[in-house]
């Protein structure tokens, strides 16, 4: 057997070594409520059992929970989160604050969130959690996956008569269908994934596979989360009544706008034009003395005051020509004062309508409607300092 160099391997060390420090990183940040799969999901992504809950009496992940693999391209750094949940409902919003500190501080580029369908976005403390994550966080398609872990109990049998069955059916799935309503209205920008979890584990285990397989290959290469673009509520919300007040008054005064911008080029078009007519009546003014000049100096222009009859006439007319232009010329100049009026009258008339849009009924209506959003943040705000108030808020920050 041969001796194989020390040096050769120091050099496939340092190789390897410089391969793996040179391959990009892609971190995944895994959150959700209790119980929803949130480490089971993060099992499979990294096809290994590394996760498993720091089980509490509910089997609940308690502290964040970071692993790291090497694909073909790139680094893969998974993190799984503690979950969200219903019987310590003031944890939450530290959960949440530790959540957009860690996105911060480890430079997320991607983050799932999962959910248990059975367990719902019905009551107040699982909606304010997702709509505060949709608010707070940048979510698009590009960083951000919605896994919807779809749980359904296996029944043998049921002792109900079938018009009960049949209308407890009816029931789940408008259930259903609410809560897909919900979820599509809440993350508008993520993608969403559904797998039928607990109905058939093989079934399940592939799903899960073909998901997590196009998230290795196809999505997280490209994953890019702007964490500058995380915003407070607060902040989110005092941005936001200034964006949608903007853009009411923009709705409203483009029209009008439009309308004094047309009729701004006309008359500019207008004093153009007599601008144009009184230089070429000046010039002819000029020119009319200047031959008025070259009689008196002619030659033949007598040294007495004794005119030729001719030369009196050519006079005369010359006079009269010039008299003529410059009355022409006083009334393009008086025109041209009229079109200066008139601007001025156009910019007060679009002043004053500016200032009279947030009077309108039709500015009032736009901004109601726009402010949906905004007052659906202040109540998820609301929610939030009333569980928490900012004495505690301040506490968990220092």
């Amino acid at each position: 057997m041969k001796k194989v160099n020390s040096f050769t391997i120091i050099f496939l060390v340092l190789l390897i070594v410089g391969q793996i420090l040179a391959k990009p990183t892609k971190k995944v940040l895994v959150t959700g409520f209790s119980r929803s799969g949130k480490s089971t999901f993060c099992n499979f992504l990294c096809s290994s059992f590394k996760f498993k809950p720091k089980a509490n009496i509910s089997g609940a992940t308690q502290i964040f929970q970071t692993e790291q693999i090497e694909l073909k391209d790139y680094t893969l750094i998974v993190t799984d989160t503690p979950g969200f949940t219903d019987q310590k409902q003031q944890n939450n919003w530290y959960t949440l604050i530790d959540i957009v500190d860690y996105i911060k501080e480890q430079q997320v580029d991607f983050v799932v969130i999962v959910i248990n369908s059975s367990i719902r976005a019905a009551n107040a403390n699982e909606e304010f959690i997702l709509k505060w994550l949709r608010y707070t966080l940048p979510l698009n398609k590009q960083n951000s996956l919605i896994l919807i872990n779809h749980h359904r109990e296996f029944q043998e049998f049921s002792f109900e008569d079938e018009d009960e069955s049949d209308l407890c059916q009816n029931e789940e799935q408008e259930n259903n269908k609410n809560f897909m309503n919900f979820m599509n209205n809440t993350f508008t920008n993520s993608t969403i994934e559904i797998i039928n979890y607990n109905t058939d584990k093989s079934k399940t285990i592939r799903l899960f596979k073909i998901l997590t397989k196009k998230l290795k290959e196809e999505i997280l290469p490209l994953a890019q989360f702007d964490y500058t673009k995380i915003q407070d509520l607060q902040q989110k919300i005092e941005i936001d009544l200034q964006s949608k007040e903007s853009i009411c008054m923009n709705k409203l005064k483009k029209p009008e706008e439009e309308n004094y911008q047309t009729k701004i080029n006309q008359l500019d078009q207008e004093a153009i034009q007599i601008i144009e007519e009184q230089k070429t009546l000046q010039n002819l003014v000029n020119n009319t003395t200047d031959n008025i000049d070259k009689i008196i100096k002619s030659p033949n222009y007598p040294n007495v005051p004794s005119y030729s009859r001719s030369q009196v006439d050519q006079i005369n007319s010359l006079q009269d020509e010039k008299c003529n232009t410059k009355l022409e010329l006083q009334k393009k100049q008086m025109v041209e004062q009229q079109i200066k009026e008139k601007l001025e009258k156009l910019q007060e008339e679009y002043e004053s309508f500016v200032q009279k849009i947030p009077q309108l009924k039709e500015f009032e209506s736009c901004l109601q409607q726009a402010n949906n959003d905004i007052q659906e943040m202040m109540e998820v705000q609301n929610y939030f300092k009333t569980l928490n108030p900012s004495s505690k808020q301040n506490q968990h920050k220092q």
